[in-house]
């Protein structure tokens, strides 16, 4: 198997709750602005390894077939993203 290094998509909190309403509230996909498309694959609850209800969700960029995740959270300042601080 060959060994990848792991990919990291920069998106801006606007980008971030763009895909987020997309694939939380509508279940599909979502377009960003240079033109990827990001298709949902599944929501998993982590609520039991965080202080709050939490969640990964898993997408599919459709260029390339790649799956990426990223976490949300709950907290009492509204819904936080893996990387805000």
């Amino acid at each position: 198997m060959e060994n990848k290094e792991r990919e990291f998509i920069k998106m801006s909190s606007e980008e971030q709750l763009e895909l987020w309403d997309e694939v939380y509230f509508i279940g599909s996909s979502y377009e960003t602005e240079d033109g990827e498309t990001y298709t949902s694959v599944d929501k998993i609850n982590t609520s039991e390894y965080s202080d709050g209800p939490s969640w990964d969700y898993i997408v599919e960029r459709k260029s390339d077939g790649l799956f990426f995740k990223f976490n949300v959270w709950e907290t009492s300042k509204g819904y936080e993203f893996e990387d805000e601080g």
